[in-house]
């Protein structure tokens, strides 16, 4: 009440004014006598504390909102009378709530993937630490170069992709739209990948027009390139022979392919590839998968505005496309 009445003092202060002046005015034409002037003003009186009433009534599940601690925020899911504004205020609270809620959920899916993701990722980086611990014991005094070069190979695209994913929440503040030289770009992450080609038998091939330039983030293209040509090498090894990376360019945009000769993805996998932690059969087989590069490959060209499709069949390879505004 004491809040009812706090938010109505204008209303009963402007009354009394108002009764006042009128009273004086007409007392002073000589029109009404003194108890007259008592009977109007009991009269309007009693007429605004009726409306006060009606106004309290209509409101007050709104002051009683006002008035009471808010504990959770089912409390403020209720229904606030059928007055005009008891209806507007509810719907205002049931949108925020609604808000809150959706923002609840999104944070809550982000949060349980960086744990899935670090779980797998912490995972991931002990096999190759056993195996350089192990290979270190059984070749005392010996370096077993080429085991620990491979392995600590892993470990850093494995830390790599942690890194790439853990700035993904900030992306806005960690990217840099810039002209880049596509040809120049491919032929860099080609030659950083060079022994994992020679490696596993591959021949990298690029058909790409070195006049061909892109706007985008150099860092964040570099990774996208990365996770790509790793994945076209890893599920070549031992069947396909040629890894082809070429580019075309129209009036609306650019067309970077990678396309593999490798084991391919079969037909109920290939339209879940972009989701988190999907492994699909191949990242069973191979064992070495987290399911996450495809993901951040996608959560980064949505951010950088550049479309990727994957088209693919089982035994006969798989073509990769991102699509540049031109």
């Amino acid at each position: 009440m004491k809040l009812f009445l706090k938010d109505n003092k204008g209303y009963i202060i402007i009354y009394f004014i108002s009764l006042l002046i009128t009273l004086i005015y007409i007392n002073l034409l000589g029109s009404l006598n003194v108890m007259e002037s008592f009977y109007i003003s009991i009269v309007n009186t009693f007429i605004l504390i009726t409306f006060l009433c009606f106004r309290y009534y209509k409101h007050r599940k709104i002051y009683t909102l006002l008035n009471k601690k808010i504990n959770n925020l089912n409390q403020l899911v209720i229904s606030l009378g059928n007055s005009v504004l008891g209806k507007a205020i509810s719907d205002i609270l049931k949108q925020m709530n609604n808000l809150y809620s959706i923002n609840m959920i999104d944070k809550n899916k982000k949060h349980q993937e960086h744990l899935m993701f670090i779980n797998q990722w912490i995972h991931q980086m002990k096999t190759p630490l056993s195996i350089i611990q192990l290979k270190m014991q059984e070749d005392e005094g010996e370096r077993p170069l080429e085991e620990i070069r491979e392995d600590v190979y892993k470990l850093n695209k494995g830390l790599n992709m942690a890194m790439y994913f853990a700035r993904l929440d900030s992306f806005e503040k960690d990217f840099v739209i810039e002209k880049i030289s596509l040809y120049d770009l491919v032929i860099s992450k080609v030659n950083e990948e060079k022994t994992m080609f020679i490696k596993n038998k591959i021949k990298p091939v690029v058909e790409i027009d070195k006049n061909i330039k892109i706007y985008s983030d150099f860092k964040w293209l570099k990774f996208i390139l990365e996770q790509l040509i790793i994945n076209g090498i890893k599920y070549s090894r031992d069947v396909g022979k040629e890894l082809i990376i070429k580019a075309e360019e129209n009036f609306e945009y650019i067309k970077l392919t990678i396309i593999d000769q490798g084991i391919g993805i079969s037909k109920k996998d290939v339209r879940r590839v972009f989701d988190a932690f999907f492994t699909g059969e191949n990242g069973r087989k191979f064992g070495e998968s987290t399911g996450m590069g495809l993901y951040i490959v996608k959560k980064v060209c949505d951010n950088l505005g550049h479309s990727i499709s994957i088209e693919s069949n089982l035994g006969f390879g798989t073509i990769v496309t991102v699509k540049f505004k031109n």
